[in-house]
């Protein structure tokens, strides 16, 4: 991990920490290419995702609303997320 991702996740943490109680329900928001849309579903493992396609069809987005105990486990969801090709986090 490169020292300017270690500042931005540390960044991250701390604007996490600041906006939230912990434990807190925390929106995960992603938009991957259709292609990937059931590694999003496996990783988030939510029955209550939401989906939304784009107008050509060859977008989703996902939300998910998750009980997580801290920043580090928020991190820890985009940091397995940020593993599907073609995937953008929100």
């Amino acid at each position: 991990m490169s020292i300017n991702k270690n500042t931005n996740l540390n960044g991250l943490k701390k604007r996490l920490n600041e906006n939230y109680t912990w434990p807190s329900r925390f929106p995960f928001k992603f938009i991957v290419p259709v292609e990937q849309s059931n590694q999003v579903i496996e990783l988030l493992d939510d029955n209550d995702i939401k989906i939304r396609y784009s107008s050509k069809g060859n977008y989703a987005s996902f939300t998910s609303e998750k009980e997580v105990n801290s920043a580090t486990e928020v991190i820890n969801v985009y940091k397995i997320m940020e593993k599907i090709p073609g995937i953008i986090s929100l």
